[in-house]
């Protein structure tokens, strides 16, 4: 936020405007013991007064820049992290359109018919999401892979007109996903179970059809891949569930899309998931942008937008807001989300990046990844640090059991590389033992050279 100087009279004559005396005032709201606690002073330098003296701007920018050259980021870190969020090479003609004005400042069409760049970049990316994920359409403007899903679930309670029920969730699902899924859900459900995994990392088979037929549950949630990389068989998940049952496949790894079999033509009613990694960085928690998609039998229970290809009356092509359910229209009470913000500048990210790479480029980016990761194993497993779930198959990322982890994992962060995620933090209670497990993903960055550093490091206490 950009900052205003003002003189003190200013200030007072802002402060009577508001009906407050003080600056002070203006934080009255916060409760008192937060505020007592609270320390705002900055270290302003050695012989002056952090109370009396006042840092001028440029002083502030050199001190609050030394605080954020303390965050690890990349490129100045070789990291190997996936777990649900990954890096990518994206091409600077993405940034640069982007900041066009008439994308860069759009907002929510709410006069549809005079917003046809908008609804045209959105009914682009619903259009390749539907085929990327084998579903018949496709919706915009949810907020990530997490929320998507439990969207999702709540979608699968409408049209199966359950008030209240049970779900089963994959323990395998990332972990940030399940927390969402029970937050959105606490309400709305009965009973959330998880569905434990088998020793190839995938989903317990036997186990999910005892709880279908003991819960008769209306949604089940499964992994696509996994939270181990591992690639889930859906059509053999699907047999196992009645027709009543949505099936809701969550893709945190949308590369996986290029080189797999679409969930919708396995057997998913429901294909949510996270593709911020196609076209928009890692960053601080964000921007994402979740996909949804479902069959059309479902169309009217979505949330989100839905944007329309038509004919105006000179017979020319156009586009128009189909469907929008939101909780400002009219009807309130029966809207199916209360998402309002357009997630449209992050979606047209994506589908320039889509577009930039085509069919072909698409494919070979997931070749990419799957023989980056098939180096990486091997190399690993040569030096003594084998997959936990070998009999998995897995896509680009996998759990690694890596010995005396703790020193290792040390050493690699001295020598400037994040070799993966620690498994024990993500799963503390998990039956299975993963106290010297790391999660380790490979990505388009990576060279052969990066691989043999990481291996050599984990290799060594």
């Amino acid at each position: 936020m950009p900052a205003t100087p003002i003189t003190p009279e200013e200030e007072q004559k802002v402060l009577a405007s508001m009906g407050a005396q003080s600056m002070d005032d203006l934080f009255a709201g916060i409760p008192p013991k937060i505020r007592e606690n609270a320390n705002f002073t900055i270290n302003v330098g050695e012989g002056r007064d952090p109370h009396k003296d006042n840092l001028s701007e440029h002083e502030l920018r050199v001190f609050f820049g030394k605080l954020a050259d303390k965050n690890a980021v990349a490129p100045r870190v070789q990291h190997f992290l996936g777990g649900g969020f990954y890096d990518n090479i994206i091409p600077a003609f993405v940034d640069q359109l982007v900041l066009r004005g008439e994308f860069l400042t759009c907002y929510t069409p709410y006069q549809p018919e005079v917003s046809q760049g908008t609804l045209q970049a959105v009914f682009e990316f619903q259009t390749m999401i539907s085929r990327l994920t084998g579903a018949e359409v496709a919706n915009a403007s949810m907020y990530d892979g997490p929320t998507a899903a439990a969207e999702a679930i709540l979608m699968a309670q409408r049209g199966t007109r359950t008030k209240k029920g049970n779900i089963l969730l994959a323990a395998s699902l990332p972990p940030d996903t399940r927390e969402v899924i029970k937050t959105f859900t606490r309400q709305q459900t009965e009973r959330v179970d998880e569905v434990p995994w088998k020793t190839d990392g995938s989903l317990d088979l036997e186990k999910l059809e005892s709880l279908v037929k003991e819960q008769s549950p209306f949604a089940v949630v499964v992994g696509w891949p996994n939270y181990f990389g591992v690639v889930e068989d859906l059509a053999a998940i699907r047999k196992i569930l009645p027709d009543s049952c949505f099936l809701i496949a969550s893709v945190s790894d949308a590369s996986a899309l290029s080189i797999f079999e679409p969930p919708g033509r396995l057997g998913a009613d429901i294909v949510v998931g996270e593709a911020h990694q196609l076209g928009t960085p890692m960053s601080f928690g964000g921007p994402h942008v979740g996909f949804f998609a479902t069959s059309k039998a479902h169309m009217r229970q979505m949330p989100g937008r839905l944007v329309g290809e038509t004919k105006d009356s000179r017979g020319q092509r156009c586009y128009s807001l189909t469907l929008a359910t939101r909780e400002q229209h009219i009807r309130r009470e029966r809207a199916t989300s209360n998402i309002c913000t357009n997630q449209g500048l992050i979606a047209l990210r994506t589908t320039m990046y889509l577009s930039f790479l085509g069919k072909k480029g698409f494919q070979q980016l997931g070749e990419q990844n799957f023989s980056l990761f098939d180096y990486l194993t091997r190399e690993l497993e040569a030096v003594g640090i084998p997959r936990a779930f070998p009999d998995g198959f897995h896509y680009r990322e996998g759990v690694f059991k890596v010995p005396n982890l703790a020193d290792r994992f040390k050493n690699a962060l001295a020598r400037g590389i994040i070799p993966g995620i620690r498994m024990e933090e993500k799963f503390p209670d998990a039956e299975k033992d993963f106290s010297q497990c790391l999660l380790i993903c490979a990505h388009p960055k990576q060279t052969k050279a990066d691989i043999d550093r990481l291996v050599e490091v984990l290799s060594h206490d």
